[in-house]
């Protein structure tokens, strides 16, 4: 359930997106002291978050999804919504600094739960 971007500059595609975390301009994402994301509404913030990983041989930009420590489960909701929202704010805000853009449907390298 990880995302992969594939991109010709993952460090320089984090860092961007890291900055427009921290300056409000990327919809509801907060980022944490370690540099996790998660998704900032009431709702849902700290229900999961991803941690970001630059693979560079691959030339690839992944998100794991990482459970809240006293959650057994990530629900499929919980999934959802939370891809859907990463993905739908690196289309709006970053479509020019990547090839594209998989979201695996089983469990993959970084997923943490």
């Amino acid at each position: 359930m990880a995302i992969i971007i594939d991109t010709d500059n993952p460090d320089l595609l984090l860092d961007k997106i890291y900055e427009m975390i921290d300056s409000k301009k990327a919809d509801k994402w907060v980022r944490t002291s370690d540099g996790r994301l998660t998704y900032g509404t009431l709702l849902w913030k700290n229900e999961a978050f991803f941690k970001p990983q630059i693979w560079v041989d691959e030339n690839q930009l992944r998100f794991g999804l990482l459970k809240r420590k006293d959650r057994k489960h990530i629900t499929s909701k919980l999934y959802t919504l939370f891809h859907a929202r990463l993905i739908e704010m690196l289309l709006s805000h970053f479509d020019n600094d990547f090839r594209n853009i998989t979201a695996t449907a089983k469990r993959d390298e970084p997923d943490r739960f």
